[in-house]
């Protein structure tokens, strides 16, 4: 019995040692380099829910002895058209807008059976990649192209990924 119970507890220990860490890991990639530590943010969705598009975004920096200016934000466009180029990109958190980045590059765009993959990248401060994470009520990324502003919500994912990273970061990251 004395055994059954031991072993119970220990299960359960190590098993609430464990789920932090595989928790971390969904959202959270770190690769040491020399003289530095690569930080990848998994993708994310957003939602487009008037046009039935998403945009799936990540982020990655460096992270040497103190935070970084800017995070390289790469991001997918999936939309039954095209989008071969952005004109404005905004990031709004909380209800206002928070940072304009401005435009992005096109990496690529391919088809992918009834929709299309477009890949852009940008750079944001750091301090907005924060921002974003910080926030407490929504972050939407707003894309316009050829005069069409469509608003990309966040959703469970960014709230549950939010929740872990701003917790790591705030940690990690003096």
């Amino acid at each position: 019995m004395f055994v059954k119970k031991s072993t119970l507890l220990l299960f359960l220990l190590l098993a609430s040692v464990a789920l932090p860490a595989q928790k971390s890991d969904r959202y959270l990639k770190k690769m040491r380099q020399e003289g530095y530590t690569l930080y990848f943010l998994v993708p994310t969705g957003f939602k487009a829910k008037a046009d039935k598009m998403e945009l799936e975004a990540d982020f990655t920096f460096q992270y040497r002895e103190g935070a970084p200016e800017s995070v390289d934000m790469r991001f997918s466009v999936f939309s039954r058209s095209p989008v071969k180029q952005i004109d404005r990109l905004a990031i709004l958190w909380d209800g206002k807008r928070g940072a304009s980045p401005g435009t992005a590059e096109l990496l690529f765009i391919q088809k992918e059976k009834k929709n299309w993959h477009s890949r852009f990248s940008t750079a944001i401060p750091f301090s907005v990649l924060m921002q974003m994470i910080q926030a407490s009520f929504f972050v939407v990324i707003e894309i316009e192209q050829g005069g069409k502003s469509v608003p990309f919500a966040s959703g469970k994912d960014w709230k549950k990924a939010s929740e872990v990273l701003g917790e790591i970061l705030s940690v990690e990251l003096r």
